[in-house]
C-alpha cells in the first residue's frame, strides 16, 4: 500500500483562520499541497503571537488541509522578571551564512525584523513522552544536535515533565515551572490528548513570541506535540529513523522561527522532496534569526 508522509503548517490559537499548508516527500517520505497564508501586516500592538506546524502520515495521496489561526495576547499581560540564566554576550558562536541569498521565511516578524531567540541564554526544552515511540530521545538529541549550531542557540533539555499536550497552553506556568517563561514543552502525545492531532496529522510546533521593550518580538516559549503512533509508523518504514529526525529538525526549525519555501531545495519547503537536512537557504535563514542581539527585560 502506497504510504507517504505529509506536513502542515499552522498558527495555534482561536482567531479566524489563515488557510493551509503540508510538508510531503516521495517515498519513503512524501508529496504535498502548496500552502495558503492570509497575507497582512502585523500591528505593533499584536504583541504575542503562537506558531505552530504539523506532520501528517497518510497512507494515500493528502489531501487534507489544516486551518491557520493566532492568538494575541496583550501588551499587558504579565511577564517573569528577567531570566536569571542571561549571559552578558551570546553562548554559542554565531553560525555563517552561506553564500547566496533567500530560500527562507519567518514564522513571525513585524517592522523591526522578525521574531527571535535570545542568543544570550538558552533554549529550555522539556519532554513530555507519555506516548514516545521507541528511539524518541535519541531523536530528539539528534535533532537537536543539528538546529541547535545552525541556529546559534544553546538548547538545554531540562528533563522530563508531567506537563501533557494541550490546546491554548499558556506561556507562564508558575506552579509548575516558577515565576519565568515556561520551557519548550517537548510532547510525544495522541490525538485523544490533543484534539489538532486528530484524523491523520501527526503534530504540531511553534514558538510563542513577545515585544521586548523596544519593540523586536522575541521568542520566549513554545510546543512541539507529536503523534508518538504515527511515529511508530515511520520508524517501521525503510529510512525511516532518517526521516523521523528530518521531521523533528523540520518542527525544531518552526519552533526556533522559520516559516515554509518555495524553494524544494530547503527542508522547509512546503513540498519537499526527499530533503532529509538543513538546505543552504534554512542556513541562510537561521543565520538570520541568529544575527540579533541579547534581549533584556524579558
Amino acid at each position: 500500500m502506497l504510504r507517504r508522509l505529509a506536513e502542515l503548517d499552522r498558527l495555534d490559537a482561536s482567531s479566524p483562520p489563515f488557510g493551509s499548508s503540508a510538508w510531503r516527500q516521495p517515498l519513503p517520505y512524501a508529496v504535498a499541497a502548496p500552502p495558503r497564508r492570509r497575507r497582512g501586516a502585523l500591528l505593533p500592538l499584536l504583541v504575542t503571537i503562537a506558531v505552530t506546524a504539523g506532520l501528517l502520515w497518510v497512507r494515500t495521496t493528502a489531501t487534507e488541509q489544516v486551518d491557520h489561526v493566532a492568538t494575541l495576547l496583550s501588551a499587558s499581560d504579565t511577564r517573569p522578571p528577567a531570566s536569571v540564566d542571561a549571559a552578558p554576550s551570546r553562548l554559542v558562536p554565531q553560525p555563517i551564512s552561506p553564500g547566496g541569498s533567500g530560500g527562507f521565511t519567518f514564522m513571525a516578524e513585524n517592522a523591526l525584523g522578525p521574531a527571535t531567540h535570545d542568543p544570550c541564554r538558552p533554549l529550555h526544552l522539556v519532554v513530555n513522552g507519555e506516548a514516545a515511540p521507541e528511539g524518541a530521545d535519541a531523536i530528539l538529541r539528534d535533532a537537536i544536535g543539528i538546529v541547535a549550531p545552525a541556529a546559534g542557540l544553546r538548547v538545554v533539555v531540562d528533563g522530563p515533565t508531567d506537563e501533557r499536550a494541550r490546546e491554548g497552553r499558556p506561556a507562564m506556568d508558575r506552579s509548575r515551572y516558577g515565576d519565568r517563561w515556561s520551557p519548550a514543552l517537548v510532547a510525544w502525545t495522541t490525538p485523544s490528548r490533543d484534539a489538532r492531532l486528530d484524523g491523520d496529522t501527526a503534530g504540531i510546533a511553534g514558538p510563542i513570541s513577545v515585544a521586548d521593550a523596544t519593540g523586536h518580538l522575541r521568542n520566549v516559549s513554545g510546543i512541539v506535540h507529536l503523534d508518538g503512533p504515527a511515529f511508530t509508523e515511520i520508524l517501521r518504514e525503510p529510512g525511516g529513523r532518517q526521516a523521523a529526525v528530518a521531521i523533528v529538525v523540520h518542527e525544531l526549525v518552526h519552533l526556533v522561527g522559520l516559516g515554509h519555501v518555495d524553494d524544494s531545495a530547503q527542508l522547509m519547503h512546503p513540498s519537499n522532496e526527499g530533503q532529509v537536512g538543513l538546505g543552504d537557504g534554512d542556513r541562510r535563514g537561521l543565520a538570520r534569526l541568529a544575527d540579533t542581539s541579547c534581549a533584556r527585560g524579558i
